[in-house]
């Protein structure tokens, strides 16, 4: 006699199989979804950080640019902008409107709205790389003691969705000793308290955390209070 399953053996298996597929499936989709978002941020970071060495190569250290004098002024973002531009592969640049979504950016919770809308704030010179990557240039109108001297806002997919800080939409800060992926626990400025905060409902929320996807390759702060691994990077 041949052995073989019986038709009731093969569907539990079979049945097995299904159950198991349907636990691992959607962790392994979010695991690849969250290296694609890491594996973007790095690929902007590669391009702005070499577009800020060749512009100091030309123009000398950043503290000698002309970026200013004013922060939270159009006029000043575009200076910083303008210097920048030109050793930045670009398909398309926005001025003061277009290149971000129209629909409102929420913070890290997804249920408040973010504090800086890029659609909305006049205050930001914006452009779009050639793979898609809004990129958002904000002056400080110079470099203050710290060595912080502006910040790019980065949507990596453009006008997609979910727009959603700490999700598709980052911070890097322009320092003196170059452009940097923003991290945070617990910093406060005169804007507020601007975080990477597991369940945090902060209108900051989020937009820090770009330092941690590029480090960690994940974004892991969604689901777990990661504050004190933050601090370490």
């Amino acid at each position: 006699m041949k052995k073989a399953f019986t038709l009731a053996e093969t569907l539990i298996t079979l049945g097995i199989i299904g159950v198991v597929a349907a636990m691992t499936i959607p962790t392994l989709m979010s695991a690849y979804r969250e290296k694609v978002i890491a594996n973007r941020l790095k690929r902007v970071h590669s391009v702005l950080n070499q577009a800020f060495k060749l512009a100091a190569a030309e123009n000398g250290d950043i503290e000698g640019w002309d970026i200013g004098p004013l922060e939270d002024n159009p006029q000043s973002s575009q200076k910083l902008y303008l210097i920048l531009k030109p050793f930045i592969k670009l398909s398309e640049d926005c001025g003061q409107k277009g290149c971000f979504s129209s629909n409102k950016y929420k913070a890290l919770d997804g249920k408040v709205f973010f504090s800086w809308q890029p659609s909305t704030h006049a205050m930001y010179a914006k452009s779009r790389l050639s793979d898609g990557t809004s990129l958002a240039f904000w002056s400080s109108g110079k470099c203050n003691e710290k060595g912080n001297c502006g910040v790019i806002f980065v949507d990596i997919n453009g006008n997609d969705f979910p727009n959603q800080a700490g999700v598709d939409y980052f911070r890097f800060d322009i320092t003196t000793k170059g452009i940097i992926p923003s991290t945070s626990a617990t910093v406060n400025n005169k804007y507020g308290k601007e975080i990477c905060e597991y369940k945090n409902n902060s209108t900051l929320n989020g937009a820090n955390c770009t330092k941690w996807v590029i480090t960690k390759g994940n974004l892991d702060y969604l689901r777990r209070d990661v504050s004190s691994e933050m601090s370490k990077l």
